[in-house]
């Protein structure tokens, strides 16, 4: 067992190692027409397509830095340098546009995500949702941590609907972003992960999914704003333009995320 536990932690640790270096921004002066990203994890791979595209495009420079959407939020209000934040809800963008400190008007819903369950130990795999969450087997079951992450309050709210939260809350493993939740499942230290649908399409190579029925937990709408850093900033207008634009959405659908 305390190998177990000890694989478990040493995960852990690689894990926010790895989350620490993607927040921090480019040492470098920040240089003018450069646009600086705030990204939730669920999107940074598809936002890394993007950025290709439109540098290519453009000839600019986009630099991301990307964590749970309540700890970007936190460092946009205590100043951080980024031009354009890109949420995994629709309430941060808004708090911001209240305050001033995301421009009024700027705001749009750019996807709306969908929650799997997640798992990589084939002894789950003839199960069915939701029999599966209350498994004798199942030790620990990975969700992003409701309080900072969007995906993690959708996790909470699909285990109130199916009347398990505090039968299953001493084996929640709570994590600072929904893509830490996709790591520790596919390295098999969760039993079972709530997943957003776009970590599950690039990146898995083995495991098995269940689709989580929609009635069970609010639409995941992304909204994205520009923030007053950005306001002068030409590209970062256009970028968002490029974002809400059509041919960015068939991109986004193959990533697993939908659009009304």
């Amino acid at each position: 067992m305390s190998s177990i536990i000890f694989k478990f932690q040493k995960n852990i640790i690689i894990v926010t190692l790895v989350f620490s270096l993607q927040i921090l921004l480019p040492l470098k002066k920040l240089m003018a027409d450069d646009i600086y990203v705030g990204v939730a994890s669920n999107f940074l791979t598809p936002l890394n397509d993007l950025k290709k595209l439109f540098e290519k495009e453009n000839k600019v420079k986009i630099f991301i830095s990307s964590g749970s959407s309540g700890g970007l939020y936190s460092q946009i209000v205590n100043g951080a340098p980024l031009d354009i934040f890109l949420s995994g809800d629709q309430y941060l963008p808004q708090k911001l546009e209240s305050t001033g400190i995301g421009i009024k008007g700027s705001r749009f819903t750019y996807a709306t995500g969908k929650l799997l369950l997640f798992s990589t130990n084939n002894i789950f795999f003839r199960e069915e949702l939701p029999d599966i969450l209350t498994n004798k087997d199942i030790n620990y079951i990975g969700i992003g941590n409701p309080q900072y992450v969007p995906y993690g309050m959708a996790a909470k709210e699909v285990l109130h609907s199916l009347g398990l939260f505090n039968q299953l809350s001493p084996k929640l493993i709570l994590s600072k972003n929904v893509n830490q939740v996709f790591v520790m499942t596919f390295f098999g230290n969760l039993d079972l992960g709530f997943i957003s649908k776009s970590d599950f399409v690039k990146k898995n190579q083995k495991g098995k999914v269940w689709e989580i029925p929609q009635n069970l937990y609010s639409p995941i709408e992304q909204d994205a704003i520009l923030l007053k850093n950005g306001k002068k900033k030409e590209n970062a207008k256009l970028f968002l333009q490029f974002l809400s634009s059509d041919q960015v959405k068939e991109k986004l659908k193959k990533f697993g995320y939908v659009f009304n």
